[in-house]
């Protein structure tokens, strides 16, 4: 393990630089392993060097700007940037000479849940679709995600009572923060823009029913039936471009519908069960509990408390 602070001196190119490495004894919090992370203040001009990247790394521009470059395709970034780099690519980053940035940066890799009861279980599997799907790296304005990141560094520097468990907190909130940006631009990627590109154009479609009917929407194969493909194509198109499978789309809908729905307080959970077409309030409290990490009369309470 490295844990250091480089301190600036003349003719350096790093004013100062906060790393901690553990690619050779990876530490695990929770489903994250983590390889390394740190907080990198740079001079003018100064180049990270190339190399290839053996984990999921998210950056976040503090200050300054200048360019990464992934897979030798330069991308600006300036401050409150985000950047992801994945497994298998290669990396490299220049700061400006005038305004050379600062940067945070944590790598990492997901450890899948294995054996017996772990079916379906697995906590990040629809994040890691999702960063494997991300073509541009590079998000601007994720300023929020500073926060974690801070807190992070001040966890590692004093160490105390349950440091772990408040250090895989700060990790998840990254990861899922990260994950939400790409998100949201990977929906609005897919909405039409041009009816040559057919792909696009079935993926949006297949987006755009479960969007506008899912509170109809009792069986998937009328997706199939209103865009005029099979199901088994529309389901290999979709898995293939998103990373999701149709279905696991059209789940994460009905979680969004129904934590909207629980913080209104309108319905109870076993009519907002029977709304979301769920077979029985049991199914989908499980369901829920999967998704979300508590029931719906946990969220429902907790939700009712925060406003008063």
């Amino acid at each position: 393990m490295k844990n250091n602070w480089y301190s600036y001196e003349p003719g350096k190119q790093v004013k100062f630089h906060f790393d901690n490495v553990y690619f050779q004894d990876p530490k695990r919090y929770g489903d994250i392993l983590l390889y390394q992370v740190g907080d990198l203040s740079c001079a003018g001009g100064y180049e990270i060097g190339e190399h290839l990247q053996q984990c999921y790394e998210i950056s976040y521009i503090a200050s300054g700007k200048g360019v990464f470059t992934c897979d030798g395709v330069p991308y600006a970034v300036q401050e409150g940037d985000l950047v992801l780099n994945l497994p298998g690519q290669m990396h490299n980053g220049i700061a400006d000479q005038q305004e050379p940035f600062r940067y945070f940066y944590v790598g990492f890799a997901f450890q899948e849940r294995t054996g017996q009861g772990h079916e379906g279980r697995d906590a990040f599997l629809h994040i890691r679709k999702m960063f494997d799907q991300v073509e541009t790296p590079v998000i601007a304005n994720q300023k929020g995600i500073a926060t974690p990141f801070t807190n992070l560094f001040h966890e590692l520097i004093n160490l105390k009572n349950y440091s772990p468990l408040m250090i895989e907190t700060y990790l998840q909130q990254l990861i899922v923060m990260a994950y939400r940006s790409f998100y949201d631009r990977w929906v609005l990627y897919y909405a039409p823009i041009s009816k040559s590109d057919e792909t696009k154009n079935i993926i949006y479609g297949v987006i755009n029913y479960i969007d506008v009917h899912l509170l109809e929407l009792t069986e998937l194969s009328a997706i199939a039936a209103e865009l005029n493909y099979s199901y088994t194509y529309l389901s290999h198109i979709f898995s293939r471009e998103t990373g999701l499978t149709i279905k696991e789309y059209y789940n994460r809908k009905r979680f969004e519908k129904a934590s909207e729905w629980l913080k209104l307080s309108q319905w109870s959970v076993t009519q907002i069960a029977e709304k979301l077409h769920y077979q029985s309030i049991h199914s989908f409290s499980k369901a829920f509990r999967n998704y979300y990490g508590i029931s719906p009369t946990e969220y429902q309470t907790l939700a009712a408390n925060l406003k008063k």
